[in-house]
């Protein structure tokens, strides 16, 4: 019947409990320290990774700053301030109308020929295609002379600072023309960091920098008072 059924099953278990209780308390006190493992140990292991891992990267960070101050230690300054005025010249930060004027005038005396007048085209935009990030001044100039006297008039123009590119040449015997672009590159908002690498000017940039210090700057001469010389006009709009 129920009664005794239920009396075998208790033997049962009371059977298996006396067989097994030298185990049990030891597989709870296992199961406890999984348990324990589980919600406290590992945990630790993944704080103790990331402190490794924030501690790389505070290592990487000084190692940079330091690397960053031995080249900052080991640049001269007036050699830094020289190569800065000569991009500076080269590239200027803002629409440098005079630089312009002055190097189209330098020009233009070196080589003996006549420039008709012309105008500024402020605010127009280099051809996309080929730089998009640096913007330009474009004007078209009259020239009355001869393909070699405009070829010369070109190849000191090209070694004169501000840079310039010339774009298009017009020559129809002795009146001739040519449409330049000079460019400058204004300061945007640095988003440098502290830890960023300072890297020292590469071989290529040196070179650059020296052949444009051998560029003829118009500052190194006498300008030409550009409102009585010629009846060029600035046209700002």
């Amino acid at each position: 019947n129920m009664n005794e059924k239920i009396n075998v099953d208790l033997k049962s278990l009371k059977f298996i409990f006396e067989r097994n209780k030298p185990y049990i308390l030891p597989s709870i006190i296992i199961v406890a320290c999984i348990a324990l493992f589980l919600q406290f140990v590992i945990p630790q292991f993944k704080i103790l990774s990331l402190a490794q891992e924030e501690a790389r990267l505070a290592s990487l960070k000084l190692q940079i700053l330091k690397e960053n101050l031995n080249v900052l230690t080991n640049t001269d300054e007036k050699s830094l301030d020289s190569r800065l005025k000569i991009l500076n010249l080269a590239l200027p930060l803002n629409k440098d109308f005079g630089g312009i004027l002055n190097s189209i005038y330098y020009a233009s005396q070196k080589t003996g020929v006549s420039l008709g007048s012309f105008s500024l085209q402020i605010g127009e935009l280099a051809d996309t295609k080929k730089s998009v990030d640096f913007p330009s001044i474009s004007l078209t100039i009259p020239i009355s002379a001869n393909a070699p006297a405009v070829n010369s008039f070109v190849e000191v123009l090209s070694k004169t600072v501000p840079i310039s590119e010339v774009t298009v040449i017009k020559i129809r015997n002795v009146a001739s023309s040519i449409k330049l672009s000079f460019y400058y590159k204004p300061l945007g908002f640095s988003n440098l960091k502290e830890d960023m690498r300072i890297n020292p000017i590469s071989q290529k940039g040196l070179r650059i920098i020296n052949r444009l210090s051998s560029f003829e700057n118009i500052e190194s001469f006498q300008q030409v008072p550009i409102a009585t010389s010629s009846s060029q006009d600035i046209n700002p709009f």
